[in-house]
């Protein structure tokens, strides 16, 4: 990330942070963005790369707002551990048959721990219904004393997330799949696009995030050239 940040500014680009947004301003064409201190920024194009009902209350456009509500974001509940070793080497990946529960040892593909130690992420996928946090805390921790058992006596560090958001909206037949997302450019006016995980036709998650935001940024250079040529 900071990589890219540097590439960035070296091509010139200028990163305000600590600046929160409040309107995307535009009618037939993307004008400025405002920000929450009161001041406005012109803009020429503009992505919004946020959730569908943020996207919403930034951008003024009913078909955005009618898809936004509709949208249904999907939630999980995460325990991630860190061990001083595996207690079970072979037991690397399990899904729940009758459960939604999700287990990888990450440590087993990826540096994220030192050598011989472990990085375990265990995930119950949420549905709509209220959820007791304790109860769930501890079905993930039993789905680790079944898979590594003992993992308590090694345990180092431990991070427990009640409700995270793994997707902002979830695929559906009902709103066509993936086709029934919404086009990056199918909001507001000229210049302004839409990024995200909920966005375009292609892939999921960060897939989804990276094709729908590689697709805004070449109809912007797209455009920057026509208007080049126009000149």
């Amino acid at each position: 990330v900071d990589k890219l940040r540097a590439a960035a500014e070296q091509a010139g680009a200028r990163f305000i942070t600590g600046a929160r947004v409040t309107r995307v301003e535009h009618d037939s064409a993307v004008r400025a963005v405002h920000l929450a201190d009161g001041a406005r920024v012109p803009v020429a194009a503009a992505i919004v790369a946020v959730s569908p009902a943020e996207a919403s209350a930034l951008v003024n456009d009913p078909a955005l707002q009618t898809w936004a509500q509709a949208a249904v974001p999907v939630k999980a509940a995460c325990l991630d551990v860190a061990l001083e070793r595996l207690p079970e080497p072979r037991a690397l990946f399990a899904l729940g048959m009758d459960r939604p529960l999700y287990y990888s040892v990450h440590s087993a593909t990826a540096r994220l721990a030192p050598a011989d130690a472990a990085l375990i992420h265990v995930a119950l996928y949420l549905g709509n219904e209220t959820t007791d946090t304790h109860a769930v805390e501890h079905e993930l921790e039993g789905a680790l004393d079944l898979l590594q058992p003992g993992w308590r006596t090694i345990l180092r560090e431990r991070r427990f997330l009640p409700s995270i958001t793994v997707a902002n909206a979830m695929v559906t037949a009902a709103q066509g799949g993936y086709a029934g997302r919404p086009k990056v450019d199918s909001v507001g006016g000229r210049g302004l696009f839409l990024a995200g995980d909920w966005v375009g036709d292609e892939g999921m998650l960060a897939d989804a995030s990276v094709a729908s935001g590689a697709r805004a940024a070449d109809l912007i250079l797209q455009r920057h050239v026509l208007q080049a040529m126009a000149a």
